[in-house]
């Protein structure tokens, strides 16, 4: 999972583009120039908001190269990209939607694929979230 952290966004480096869509060409970049494992290929190709700008770009067949993705995975590596700002600060999940949103304008298609998954990314944010809390139960108990 730390990998995926902290390759998720390859996928915007020149050399790495393909599609255009960053996170299938993240995806792709790791499977064919670096070689990396396929659930780590996987991870990266459906992080965040990829299966709904995939869908605007016409690209659901080239996601569905690394699928099935596993929730749980993914979830995870959707709360990292949430939970931390472009500057590596921990933020609010909300507020760093709201700065993507932004960032983008309602012309762009991040715009529209991350308002159309904001709902269910708030949900897997809350998902890890409840089993972070569940695993600390555990521990304590």
């Amino acid at each position: 999972m730390a990998a995926a952290a902290i390759a998720h966004d390859v996928g915007y480096a020149e050399q790495a583009v393909d599609t255009g869509q960053h996170m299938i060409d993240g995806a792709r970049y790791l499977q064919d120039v670096v070689g990396a494992d396929p659930r780590l290929c996987s991870i990266v190709a459906f992080h965040t908001s990829s299966p709904w700008e995939a869908s605007e770009l016409g690209l659901g067949d080239a996601l569905a190269e690394f699928g099935p993705a596993e929730p749980e995975l993914v979830d995870a590596i959707t709360y990292c990209d949430l939970t931390s700002s472009p500057v590596g600060d921990l933020v609010d999940p909300a507020r760093r939607l709201a700065e993507v949103l932004e960032r983008y304008g309602p012309d762009h298609v991040v715009f529209r694929a991350v308002s159309a998954a904001r709902p269910e990314l708030l949900e897997r944010v809350d998902r890890v979230r409840e089993r972070q809390a569940q695993a600390l139960a555990a521990r304590l108990s």
